[in-house]
């Protein structure tokens, strides 16, 4: 049906019903039995009224009427018969069906599929001798073989998204390999092995770097999600996510170059005003769980069984006022291993029970975790609470002790283990009216709080600038796999303290300070940090009673130490092997013996010039005071830093396309007794000095839908290591003149 005659029609359709000519349904309607009806309206003949006998009757024969009529509608007419009423309303209703029935229904939408592309392209310099297209790459004692600071690498990225129906949508994304290098492209993706079935090593056949560097296209965020008919349940997922549902607590959202290949089964809902997600997620096999495996590579497991592994989560939140909420996420992880002692399983030494065809499995490790997190807002206030409780169980039966074999390196600690978490926070937003915000935050984190599946980076957990760039909750950070420039995370596991940062902003002018007093937790003297908790004849410290193997009778770590627990970390000259470089490992929070206390103040300070097109000058000084009396029954091991770091820049736009920023950064470092060992019972512990300087531009280029990046830094350290008063050249060292630089092209279309 048109849309005039659809109009037209149900503007007759009220007027039937209101005012409707008794003309038209004279010529229309059929004979009736009543009284026959005048060309008027009226009857021909009207029936007489008496008078009524007193006004209350007359009254209610008035009011009868107006019901009969509709009231005095100002027509010259006289009331429908009973006949024409009911004739009225059967022509009404069988004009409203036609009507209705000539509107065409809306058809369903079509399936349909749109694609999205994505060019990168990176461009890594370094006036030094290492190949590769990221800076740093893993860790793990093999490496690999695309790490480094001179490489060029480009991706692609194709995106799908289909829309099966108005209930169902589905998509994709197809990418690229992981820094594919410029150089690289004879490489057809196999890996030429020798004869002993090991990588031969580089050549100049096309077989002898294998997959990484070639150009194959790879599978990646496959989804489907669909509305089903089923109360409280809003949408269903089958497949890829970044698990940003939940929280850094809990099971974390991943990294970057991780974003979308977690899979599983989310099913998120409400009902009333509660509003939930639910999910199984399946584990990834190489980082979370015991060992940052689940069974892969373990010496106990002779055949792993990880395809079944998985974290079950659980989020409910509500919102019962306009300044109250409440959120509650659960997390429970399970790394299933087969029972050797089940004649079914493969490896088993079980000959005598019959089998039955059915393997029983054990729980090689587990996790559960559980926060809690109320806000507030009120007036100029807001307020967060978040309460954390965490429990980490390993089968040592089934995971590998890390702490004693394999340098201390582990994600958890190798004992089950039950701890705590809580966060408050409160800001006050320009309370005064003058600009300024009042920020306070307190935080206590156990010695033995674990969140395996936890953010591992791109996530700050806290108000504090801290140490590094970033703080998470958990020791399986991921400072792998970035480049220079990219902020380095560290682990708050036992932190202890209390934030309190002003804000001020007033017309051009910004500011911004911060206090932050800490203390650990972790704290303890003679801690069973990797096999290190025996005297010199073997026998355990009486302070602290350690785990001890009833067949050789050594006393095992418990707590991992990551190698290097001494010093600042220096992130610029960072390395996973050189501690003269690097100092603190960021996962490093246990220690031997700890008797720690540090202090943390920052000023920041912007403002911006009404020069050209803006020019803004940001200024940023932090200080730490960082002090641990260690073993506080040596004299002469005991650290005392004092850190300073001052960064300076200005920026602007130069044109509607160009933007560009240039800056120094200076470190001076003041570290008493950095690093060192005790001999013959006598601590030698060096003092270390260290000077940096870094100056670098950035350069910012968008041009018809590209945009283009470079940065740029040239950098000097200078360390000086001395003993009581005397220059040790062995220790000293001082890199001069690094010039390195990264540069970006991408496109989206």
């Amino acid at each position: 049906m048109q849309p005039k005659r659809f109009l037209h029609l149900a503007l007759l359709l009220v007027l039937s019903q209101l005012l409707w000519p008794t003309e038209i349904l004279a010529q229309d309607q059929p004979p009736a039995s009543g009284p026959a009806v005048a060309p008027g309206g009226a009857p021909a003949t009207a029936p007489s009224k008496k008078a009524p006998p007193n006004g209350e009757e007359e009254e209610e024969e008035e009011e009868e009427d107006d019901e009969g009529t509709g009231g005095d509608t100002g027509l010259d007419t006289a009331p429908f018969t009973e006949e024409q009423k009911k004739f009225l309303k059967e022509w009404s209703a069988k004009f409203k069906q036609q009507v209705l029935s000539e509107v065409p229904t809306p058809a369903a939408p079509k399936p349909s599929l749109r694609w999205r592309a994505e060019t990168y392209t990176k461009l890594l310099y370094q006036n030094d001798q290492s190949q590769g297209s990221v800076t740093f790459g893993t860790p793990h004692p093999r490496g690999d073989n695309y790490a480094g600071n001179n490489g060029f690498a480009s991706e692609l990225v194709l995106y799908l998204d289909g829309r099966v129906s108005d209930k169902v949508e589905a998509g994709a994304r197809i990418k690229s390999r992981f820094h594919r290098q410029w150089a690289d492209f004879y490489e057809n993706g196999d890996l030429a092995v020798d004869d002993s079935g090991l990588p031969a090593g580089v050549d100049s056949t096309g077989e002898s770097l294998g997959m990484n560097h070639a150009a194959y296209i790879q599978l990646r965020g496959l989804y489907l999600r669909m509305s089903p008919p089923i109360p409280t349940i809003r949408s269903v997922l089958f497949g890829s996510s970044d698990l940003a549902m939940f929280n850094a607590w809990t099971i974390g959202k991943v990294r970057y170059i991780d974003r979308d290949n977690a899979n599983g089964v989310f099913v998120d809902g409400g009902f009333w005003n509660v509003e939930y997600s639910l999910a199984r997620v399946s584990l990834p096999k190489l980082y979370s769980s015991a060992g940052w495996n689940s069974g892969i590579d373990d010496p106990l497991i002779q055949n792993p069984f990880w395809t079944r592994d998985a974290a079950y989560a659980l989020k409910v939140a509500q919102r019962p006022t306009d300044s109250f909420n409440w959120t509650l996420v659960t997390s429970y992880l399970l790394d299933e291993e087969a029972d050797l002692n089940d004649p079914d399983a493969l490896g088993s030494t079980n000959f005598v029970d019959d089998k039955d065809g059915v393997v029983a499995t054990l729980p090689r490790y587990q996790n559960l975790n559980a926060t809690l997190e109320l806000g507030f807002t009120k007036w100029r206030l807001d307020g967060k609470v978040l309460a954390g409780f965490s429990r980490s169980d390993p089968d040592l039966d089934y995971a590998f002790n890390g702490v004693d074999g394999n340098q201390g390196i582990s994600p958890i600690p190798m004992k089950t283990a039950n701890s705590y978490a809580v966060k408050a926070r409160a800001d006050l937003l320009d309370p005064f009216g003058i600009g300024l915000d009042i920020r306070l935050e307190y935080f206590n984190i156990g010695s033995d709080w674990v969140a395996t599946f936890g953010a591992r980076r791109e996530t700050d957990v806290l108000l504090t600038d801290g140490f590094l760039d970033g703080q998470v909750p958990t020791l399986n950070i991921a400072n792998e796999f970035i480049d220079f420039r990219d902020p380095f995370y560290e682990s708050i596991i036992g932190w202890h303290g209390v934030t309190l940062s002003p804000r001020y902003v007033k017309g051009a002018f910004e500011a911004e300070l911060e206090f932050t007093l800490l203390e650990y937790n972790t704290d303890g003297q003679d801690r069973c940090v990797r096999n290190n908790i025996t005297d010199e004849n073997g026998a355990p410290i009486a302070s602290q009673v350690c785990p001890q193997d009833t067949t050789t009778g050594k006393f095992y770590g418990v707590y991992p130490d990551f190698l290097y627990s001494d010093g600042m970390t220096d992130t610029d000259f960072f390395s996973y092997a050189n501690t003269n470089d690097r100092g603190r490992d960021p996962r490093s929070v246990y220690r031997q013996n700890q008797a720690r206390r540090s202090m943390i103040g920052v000023v920041k300070a912007g403002y911006q010039f009404d020069v050209g097109r803006g020019l803004r000058w940001d200024n940023k000084v932090k200080y730490i005071w960082d002090q641990d009396l260690r073993d506080l029954d040596v004299d002469g091991d005991d650290y005392m830093a004092n850190l300073i770091f001052v960064t300076t820049q200005f920026s602007t736009q130069l044109t509607d396309e160009l933007g560009i920023a240039l800056g120094v950064k200076l470190d001076w470092w003041d570290e008493q007794h950095r690093s060192g060992k005790i001999v013959a019972r006598e601590p030698v512990y060096p003092d270390y000095r260290t000077f940096k300087s870094n100056v670098f531009l950035d350069l910012k280029y968008r041009f018809g839908g590209a945009t283009l990046g470079w940065y740029m830094e040239w950098l000097n350290k200078d360390v000086q290591v001395t003993e009581d008063g005397a220059k040790k050249d062995d220790l000293s060292f001082a890199f001069k003149n690094v010039v390195r630089g990264i540069g970006t092209i991408s496109a989206a279309f």
